[in-house]
Formats: structure tokens, C-alpha cells, sequence
């Protein structure tokens, strides 16, 4: 479905989640003079496609989501599982 969809299109859905590129913005404002410009923007566009169409960038996205909510919900940081489950040591009775 996403490889139907035009740069502009690609664009929207994109900002729609995260900030565009100030070199995207000037590219739909038709701003950009130069052709590596050009080039630069349409090489980003190209993998934000990629990443819209990605199941392992989806879960990347929610995982991170899911762990700052639980970091802040805990006051604590770093890695989401780190130090959630603590382990010890069992001394033996013998």
C-alpha cells in the first residue's frame, strides 16, 4: 500500500508521528536549488517508506513508547528491563 503512495503522501504520514526534516520542508515548499538537495530529501523520503512499511520498525517505535511511559512511571532510567527483576544469590544450607 505504502509503495503506491506518492512522496507527498509518504510526507504526511510521517509528520504525523514525528518531525519532517527541515530538508523535506523546503523540498514541498519547491524551495530546494540544487540537485544533491534534491536528491538528499528524496533518498530521506525514500526511507521513511521503508520504515512506514516495516512490522520490525513498528515494534521498535512501540517498544520504545512502551519503555519511556514505564521509565517515567517508575522514575527510573536506561534500558526498560534493566533492573526491573533483580537476581541474588541462594546461599545452600550445607
Amino acid at each position: 500500500a505504502l509503495l503506491a503512495c506518492s512522496d507527498d503522501e509518504i510526507c504526511v504520514r510521517w509528520s504525523q508521528i514525528y518531525t519532517l526534516s527541515p530538508l523535506v520542508v523546503r523540498w514541498q515548499k519547491g524551495e530546494l536549488t540544487s540537485d544533491i538537495q534534491k536528491e538528499v530529501a528524496l533518498e530521506i523520503i525514500a526511507e521513511w517508506r521503508k520504515r512506514l512499511s516495516s512490522i520490525s520498525w513498528f515494534m521498535r517505535c512501540l517498544n520504545e513508547f512502551i519503555a519511556v511511559k514505564a521509565n517515567k512511571e517508575d522514575k527510573c532510567k536506561g534500558r526498560f528491563w534493566e533492573g526491573r527483576f533483580k537476581s541474588q544469590a541462594l546461599l545452600d544450607e550445607n
